[in-house]
């Protein structure tokens, strides 16, 4: 089925306090592979398997290019590109929503010379060596907030190419993480480097609570200590969600990495 969904989703929060995890340069890699069921969804230039259990259906769109906006913010400069998402996911009410965007790179980076090639090459860089050149790891569409940390980051292939899959949250502010906000994704390249592909999927730890919010802070803090202590904090939840196992989260890890192998770009 194909109908049309909106591309853009905004987000607000209170107090912007960038905090980042350190540059990490982890050893790159490839979880074990099992033979996948042929593709069950089509859009556009996108195909994939779509299992079940993450959903029943899907929304299609050719997004059309935006060039130029009133707002200066690279999250409206986007090229015409093909946007999939999921229909009936397991996981509701979070903050990203289980999507698939397929970016032309050569007409992104002519719309955001100063953001996409920079992005290109650290996704370039991780694929080959583990390495990149930012404390972030490269993610797209560019978002006007923060990548909070990053964890579980390995190489993953898929038909005709490779990128980085990692578990991640994105916020604006020294907002508190919980199962609402972190999210699941895969952000690679085609072979050539034609095309970006960009899925985001939500996922929920066992350890981290459903939501929270600045009236339900964690057990010993106040506003004041929160914002003084943030960095730490960050640092203590990646560690907790590093040490977790891959099919801890929900939906597992293992089943994710399973759609994102089955992509093809044509």
């Amino acid at each position: 089925m194909k109908k049309i969904i909106p591309l853009i989703f905004l987000f607000t929060a209170i107090v912007m306090i960038p905090s980042c995890s350190p540059l990490d340069t982890p050893t790159p890699t490839q979880p074990t592979v099992s033979p996948l069921p042929l593709a069950n969804v089509t859009c556009n230039e996108l195909s994939f398997y779509l299992d079940p259990a993450l959903g029943s259906g899907y929304k299609c769109e050719t997004v059309p290019e935006s060039s130029s906006s009133d707002i200066p913010m690279d999250i409206f400069i986007y090229p015409n590109l093909t946007e999939l998402t999921i229909q009936n996911y397991p996981l509701t009410h979070t903050q990203f929503p289980p999507q698939v965007r397929i970016y032309p790179v050569k007409r992104f980076s002519e719309l955001l010379p100063d953001v996409i090639p920079r992005r290109v090459s650290d996704l370039e860089m991780f694929i080959s060596s583990g390495t990149w050149s930012s404390g972030e790891l490269p993610f797209l569409p560019p978002l006007p907030m923060v990548q909070t940390f990053f964890s579980h980051e390995t190489n993953l292939s898929f038909n005709g190419g490779q990128g980085v899959r990692f578990i991640t949250d994105y916020n604006e502010s020294s907002h508190p993480i919980s199962n609402r906000t972190i999210f699941y994704t895969f952000q690679g390249l085609t072979n050539g480097g034609i095309y970006w592909v960009a899925v985001t999927l939500p996922i929920s730890s066992p350890i981290l609570p459903e939501d929270v919010d600045f009236n339900t802070l964690p057990e010993g803090y106040t506003i004041d200590s929160w914002l003084q202590n943030y960095s730490p904090y960050v640092s203590d939840v990646k560690d907790a969600l590093e040490a977790q196992a891959p099919d801890s989260f929900f939906p597992t890890i293992s089943s994710l990495d399973n759609l994102v192998r089955s992509l093809t770009v044509k």
